[in-house]
């Protein structure tokens, strides 16, 4: 899969967990996943490359529990090797 269609994947991984992605100026910080008045977010540094925001998502991701729903398997393979880099 490509970098945007796996972007194209987590994003909508993240609107069927119910966690609503922004994209905002964070000074260069690149972002990740937070809860904000008890919504769950990913909040994402608007300048960031396609690949970079691909890797947020799967690091963050990665630390949910996600057995209960369908993954691709391009989606759920960088899932689990961005949680074995991270640690």
């Amino acid at each position: 899969m490509t970098d945007e269609q796996l972007l194209q994947e987590f994003e909508a991984l993240a609107e069927r967990l119910d966690i609503d992605v922004a994209r905002t100026d964070l000074e260069g910080r690149q972002g990740g996943f937070c809860v904000i008045k008890g919504r769950r977010r990913f909040i994402l540094e608007r300048e960031l490359d396609v690949r970079s925001q691909v890797e947020i998502f799967a690091r963050e991701l990665g630390r949910l529990p996600l057995d209960g729903y369908f993954l691709k398997p391009a989606v759920r393979a960088l899932i689990a090797d961005t949680a074995t880099t991270w640690a």
